[in-house]
């Protein structure tokens, strides 16, 4: 077993609440490593323990995508108004799968129609199907289109589509196409009753209990899925791997697509560490943070779940820290971002 112990003493500290799941993984082996609060008697091992995973979702949505298109059910290049009717919208007509997917459809990151006012602590739950068709009757972000903008709104309208095509829910895609044949059994993002019992309770980085997020449906794409550091290191595992069912479509999310001037890939994040490349992504939830990245080159990666955010869903404590810090010059509640960590874990396996 890895020493990791160095590289989360920063991240840990203060936090009586934490969980936090690492998996450190190879082609051929998986290593789990646990900090925080020890499992409760009788209670489900670290490893499997339940998290939200938020963002990690749309690496998710975009192999969906991939599946659906190499079955010839759909193509990335088709345009958005062939699977939403709205009136004469012909900015939807400009804009194709393969832009939502990659984040260069001009979709603002929020509908303008999604207010947080309604239910700050759950903001996406009263948003539903009348909403975004509501919002898309007379979006106009043609100028925008082919600049990248992330957007929760594109992946999730992308999710959408995905699931009218199939005729099917997120949930029903999601363990047809990807975690039946990944074995990857404690992620979905509907829980039964026996899951929803090891979903682990989320805080901010104040340590307040956050409610789990509900998606509405209309969100699901863009970040409802609740998985475990087991699953996660199956899906890492699979995307260093050529020899299972999502083995095409996993490799191709792997290759950029040409959007304008750009190289840019379905879902997932670029960058480099130790002058190699890797791709990554990252989630949030107001309770949650997750961090996932593989280096192809050396067959390595790594996936991070913890059920603190970085920051406070509470506009006191925003308050309350800026008073503090211009007192004492210092953060009362300082932001502790999980990325730093999974980096350097990832780069120490690459050495």
């Amino acid at each position: 077993m890895r020493d990791i112990q160095g590289f989360v003493s920063d991240y840990i500290k203060g936090k009586k609440h934490l969980h936090l799941e690492i998996g450190i993984v190879t082609k051929g082996d998986i290593e789990y490593h646990s900090f925080g609060n020890p499992p409760k008697a009788g209670g489900a091992a670290p490893e499997h323990r339940l998290f939200e995973i938020g963002s990690l979702t749309k690496l998710f949505t975009s192999m969906l995508l991939l599946e659906l298109q190499h079955q010839q059910r759909l193509s990335i290049d088709d345009t958005v108004n062939k699977y939403i009717h709205q009136g004469k919208n012909d900015y939807l007509k400009k804009i194709t799968l393969k832009h939502l997917a990659t984040h260069t459809s001009g979709l603002p990151r929020l509908a303008p129609n999604l207010s947080s006012k309604k239910n700050r602590y759950n903001p996406y739950s009263r948003y539903k199907e009348q909403d975004l068709l509501a919002f898309l009757a007379d979006a106009d972000y043609t100028e925008q289109i082919g600049s990248f903008e992330y957007s929760n709104t594109g992946m999730g309208l992308l999710g959408y589509i995905l699931c009218k095509v199939t005729d099917s829910t997120y949930d029903a895609l999601l363990k047809k196409y990807i975690t039946n044949p990944l074995n990857m059994m404690e992620t979905a993002s509907v829980l039964n009753t026996e899951q929803n019992s090891r979903l682990v309770n989320g805080h901010t980085l104040t340590g307040k209990v956050m409610p789990h997020w509900d998606l509405g449906g209309v969100h699901d794409g863009a970040g409802a899925i609740r998985s475990s550091v087991h699953d996660m290191s199956l899906f890492v595992q699979a995307n260093l791997n050529e020899d299972h069912a999502l083995a095409t479509a996993m490799q191709q999310s792997h290759v950029p697509v040409r959007i304008g001037d750009s190289d840019l890939y379905l879902g997932w994040q670029e960058d480099t560490a130790l002058d190699q490349a890797i791709l990554w992504h990252n989630g949030g939830t107001f309770g949650f943070t997750s961090y996932l990245a593989i280096n192809k080159e050396q067959g390595v990666g790594v996936v991070l779940l913890s059920n603190y955010c970085f920051g406070s869903a509470a506009r006191v404590d925003e308050y309350l820290d800026a008073i503090y810090k211009f007192f004492t010059k210092k953060d009362l509640y300082p932001l502790t971002f999980l990325e730093p960590v999974g980096e350097s874990i990832l780069e120490s396996m690459m050495k």
